[in-house]
């Protein structure tokens, strides 16, 4: 029995034998007890309003699928098209070559879709354990705020009733390995293995999948420099392969693999990089689980510790947004040999 209903248990005892106290104690016994039962009432009814707000009524919830027996989380469909923008993102296209500084990033990010508008933070900390061999990235979004229609929140499953609230997001463990580089004849070559932690809450919302899952990759790609009267400096091209594996809640089939695919082309102009990143990657359940997104990017190249990017994303497949991310990059090695 929950606490409310032993309170409310406890209120019919007490009230029932009310009548029998005043008629059996003295007058002046019985002004003590009126007393107490005025404020008996007083606390009953904070309490009785304060258990009503806790006790939420989830009839609104699992109309034409829930069999009324088994837990909700059965009923969450964790896939790309399913969920929230950043429960089971399309991950970063990589270009063959691994990160040289000690790097920290952060993003505000905006997600338009017809039925869910979402704001979070974006923050990573790439860092080189040997220099040009290997490094370590860590990212997460700390924290995201979303707005769903009913409509949206009924076709994802979702029991959050006004459809709008905050979430924190997974923790991401990437281990970069540069396994070629600047071969004559051999493209560059980029190893990443990355873990998704279960760090991410809300799935009651479809915001986060409260689930592990890991993805690996391989990049390759390759620089074309042309001549120093070009306006254009250099043109890589590159291309990306892998495997992505994440959890579900479904008893017999707990876990969805796909193909990680990505292609690039990066533009150096100066003191301006234009970059455009296609990719997605291949579930085997096809309920959504197929995204494809297309990536704008304009980014600096200034010399400091400081540079900026602006991206542009548009979901083309599974994946129902259309997203802006304004980024600042901080080389906390240049920072710290400047502050010197």
């Amino acid at each position: 029995m929950s606490s409310c209903k032993l309170q409310q248990f406890y209120h019919f005892t007490f009230f029932s034998n009310l009548k029998f106290y005043l008629i059996r104690v003295k007058k002046a016994t019985a002004l003590m007890y009126l007393k107490n039962i005025l404020l008996f009432v007083a606390i009953s009814t904070l309490q009785s309003i304060y258990c009503s707000a806790q006790e939420e009524d989830w009839s609104w919830w699992g109309k034409g699928y829930w069999d009324g027996n088994s837990h909700w989380s059965k009923y969450i469909i964790t896939s790309a098209a399913r969920m929230g923008p950043n429960a089971l993102p399309v991950p970063e296209i990589k270009n063959g070559l691994l990160p040289t500084q000690l790097q920290l990033s952060g993003a505000v990010e905006s997600h338009f879709s017809s039925g869910d508008h979402t704001q979070n933070l974006f923050s990573s900390l790439y860092i080189p354990v040997t220099n040009d061999k290997i490094g370590i990235q860590l990212s997460m979004v700390p924290v995201e705020y979303y707005q769903m229609d009913t409509t949206t929140r009924n076709f994802r499953r979702a029991r959050d009733f006004d459809g709008k609230g905050f979430s924190v997001g997974d923790v991401y463990i990437g281990t970069f390995i540069q396994l070629v580089k600047n071969k004559k004849h051999i493209p560059d070559m980029l190893l990443t293995i990355n873990i998704k932690t279960a760090s991410g809450n809300n799935l009651a919302a479809a915001r986060f999948t409260d689930s592990p899952g890991y993805f690996f990759d391989l990049s390759v790609g390759k620089t074309l420099n042309f001549r120093e009267t070009s306006k254009i400096q250099s043109l890589r091209l590159f291309g990306m392969g892998g495997f992505y594996v994440y959890q579900t809640y479904i008893d017999n089939n707990p876990q969805n693999d796909g193909l990680l695919f990505g292609i690039g082309a990066s533009v150096n102009i100066g003191k301006i990089i234009l970059e455009n990143h296609f990719g997605g990657f291949h579930g085997y359940f096809n309920n959504g689980d197929r995204p494809m997104v297309n990536r704008f990017m304009v980014k600096t190249k200034l010399p400091s510790a400081v540079n900026y990017r602006l991206t542009v994303s548009q979901g083309i497949k599974d994946f129902p947004y259309t997203s802006l991310q304004l980024g600042v990059n901080i080389s906390l090695k240049l920072l710290k040999a400047k502050s010197n």
